[in-house]
């Protein structure tokens, strides 16, 4: 017997529902990431007064000492005494080393003893030359042999003084090159190239900035021109972080290979943790500022056909702020047409950004 037509029993379509749920938050969502506010950071235009230096040219170097020396012996020899250290402070004069001599000084005291005896027998050949018995010529003997010791001992003399090595001038031993019972030779060439030398000598208040400075930048350049001049070891500290100097000397050669010619500046400010070697980066500074200047970064400016800009932070948006380029150094453009305390939107290296877009400032 049959049972009549089968009823099918039809399934609501959870699935799609789902489906089309979760499409749709991913619709939203990507509207919201895409209108959400971006993150980005803010500055200000740098600001200069009007009496303030106009910086002219930028370069970067080392401190060197213009009083420098390697020391080491006029004549060869093994260390008997070493005086220094590194860090010794030495006086001008000052004894730094003393090689072995003593059969040098026994030899010295032979002839001492020797001028000795002949200035006896020449005080008594006078004597007899008065009283006529002993002849003239006798006596000139006499007084030959003195002078020839005499001559002999200065010699000995300033053998025995080349044995010692002194200070040529007030500094600081920044190297030993030598322990005590090395022998040591004169050396012929000096610096990092010196042989069998004794120590390098430099004087720390004669140190300055050695620069190199493209052949185009040299002509801003003038000696006797103020300078500031910041050195890497010294950004954390306060008072050494800005130090002010002073163009000394414009080397009269240039590099072929670099297109580039020495500068060194000289410190007006001293600080005790200078030391030669050290980084420094120097800021070369021309007249003051005739009226207030306000300073952007080179990123910071946008070049387009319809002239400069630069995205500023208005009413919670993107907005490229035209300016006008007044003047170029090496802080970047001078310009005009933003207020000092303008806010400037910090646009990373690789993100592109449309005019209008939603900001929401970042905290540094």
């Amino acid at each position: 017997m049959g049972n009549g037509p089968m009823k099918i029993k039809k399934r609501f379509p959870w699935g799609w529902v789902l489906l089309v749920g979760a499409g749709a938050m991913a619709l939203a969502f990507s509207w919201v990431q895409k209108h959400a506010p971006v993150p980005l950071g803010l500055g200000r235009p740098t600001a200069m007064k009007a009496g303030e230096r106009n910086p002219l040219h930028s370069a970067s170097g080392y401190i060197v000492a213009r009083r420098r020396a390697t020391l080491s012996a006029k004549v060869p020899g093994r260390v008997a005494w070493l005086g220094v250290e590194e860090g010794t402070r030495v006086s001008q004069g000052q004894i730094i080393a003393r090689l072995e001599a003593a059969d040098m000084q026994a030899s010295r005291d032979q002839t001492e003893a020797l001028l000795q005896q002949a200035e006896l027998d020449l005080k008594r050949a006078e004597a007899l030359v008065k009283d006529g018995v002993l002849d003239r010529a006798s006596l000139d003997k006499l007084r030959s042999s003195a002078m020839v010791l005499k001559a002999q001992l200065r010699y000995q003399d300033a053998t025995l003084e080349n044995m010692v090595l002194r200070a040529p001038f007030a500094g600081t031993v920044t190297q030993k090159l030598t322990e005590l019972g090395e022998t040591v030779s004169p050396g012929s060439a000096g610096g990092a190239n010196a042989i069998n030398a004794i120590a390098i000598l430099a004087d720390f208040d004669s140190l300055e900035v050695e620069t190199e400075v493209s052949e185009g930048g040299i002509a801003k350049l003038r000696k006797g021109m103020p300078a500031e001049i910041r050195v890497d070891a010294l950004e954390n500290d306060a008072k050494g972080r800005v130090l002010k100097g002073q163009l000394r000397e414009i080397y009269p050669t240039s590099n072929r290979q670099k297109a580039v010619v020495i500068v060194r500046v000289a410190f007006k400010d001293k600080h005790p943790l200078l030391v030669p070697d050290m980084g420094a980066k120097v800021t070369f500074l021309g007249d003051p500022l005739l009226q207030d200047v306000l300073i952007l970064g080179r990123e910071q400016v946008v070049k387009r056909k319809e002239g400069s800009a630069v995205w500023v932070l208005e009413g919670g948006k993107a907005r490229l702020k035209p300016v006008q380029i007044r003047a170029e150094n090496p802080l970047g453009y001078e310009v005009q047409g933003l207020a000092p305390d303008e806010p400037l939107l910090m646009i990373p290296a690789d993100f592109k950004l449309e005019e209008g877009t939603r900001v929401k400032p970042k905290d540094r």
